[in-house]
């Protein structure tokens, strides 16, 4: 049986994104384990896209996008002294965190919440509630900050 080691924290960098990594660095230190701090780019391809931008183009904007994402969360990380990895995942969000966290063993995910209303964040297409429906481990959504 695989142990589960990790605790997977998807980040785009906003306030609701910040709050899920730090109830993610209290569990890490509490299980004594390590964080893995991701990012979701959308792959921008299309039919025609190879007509205007290269791959390595695409490729570098998706890095660039990245890094501007988790700069934040890299500096909360560093500040609370744990253990951690960062990666640059490519496709559909909630695709792409439920499959890592399965590829992985994580432990948990926990993610940040946009805090729509149900109705709103069906429309929407909320990323939380899908990640909620696909994962094959313990979700927590955590509420954004209050203001």
């Amino acid at each position: 049986m695989t142990h589960n080691r990790n605790i997977l924290v998807p980040f785009d960098g906003s306030d609701s994104a910040q709050e899920a990594l730090r109830v993610a660095i209290d569990m890490a230190i509490k299980f004594d384990e390590a964080v893995l701090l991701i990012h979701v780019q959308p792959s921008f391809t299309t039919p025609h896209s190879k007509f205007f931008f290269s791959e390595e183009d695409i490729r570098s904007y998706q890095q660039s996008l990245y890094d501007e994402a988790i700069s934040s969360g890299v500096g909360i990380l560093q500040e609370a002294g744990i253990n951690y990895e960062t990666k640059l995942l490519i496709g559909l969000p909630k695709e792409e965190i439920c499959k890592e966290a399965h590829n992985r063993h994580v432990r948990y995910i926990v993610i940040g919440s946009r805090g729509y209303s149900p109705f709103v964040g069906s429309v929407l297409g909320s990323v939380s509630q899908g990640v909620l429906h696909l994962a094959n481990c313990p979700v927590m959504v955590v509420p954004p900050p209050v203001q």
